[in-house]
């Protein structure tokens, strides 16, 4: 698994949304949710012990967990085929945002954080060789 794994399933999460496919889309943010604690060596146990283990690690925080947890819940309900209950365009739209929030903790926030770092470590270097 890798980052454009990833990506290309979270974008397949979105095309579901765009066809009206909302239960796809939600049984898709959970896969992809679940892809992102695999990898990021998360890989023993159910979704839910993988959230957990991503936020005892620091790697997300809280408030980040319960978004996961929710994209779990609602992705459960599909997954296990308890379709009683309707699905809304506003579900769907709810859990590919929190995916999105999962997406940014795990993956851009800290490329952005190394890529400024980096920038300033460089600004150093090139001051200091004046």
């Amino acid at each position: 698994m890798d980052n454009d794994t990833v990506k290309d399933s979270a974008s397949e999460a979105y095309s579901c949304y765009s066809i009206r496919a909302y239960r796809a889309a939600i049984l898709m943010a959970r896969s992809v949710c679940e892809a992102i604690a695999k990898d990021q060596g998360f890989g023993e146990g159910n979704l839910q012990k993988k959230i957990a283990q991503m936020e005892e690690r620091k790697l997300i925080s809280p408030m980040v967990k319960q978004q996961a947890d929710e994209i779990r819940y609602f992705g459960n309900d599909m997954a296990h085929g308890d379709f009683a209950q309707p699905v809304s365009a506003d579900d769907a739209h709810e859990v590919l945002n929190f995916l999105d929030v999962l997406i940014d903790a795990v993956y851009q926030q800290p490329a952005k954080l190394q890529a400024m770092q980096t920038a300033r470590e460089q600004r150093r270097h090139q001051q200091g060789a004046a």
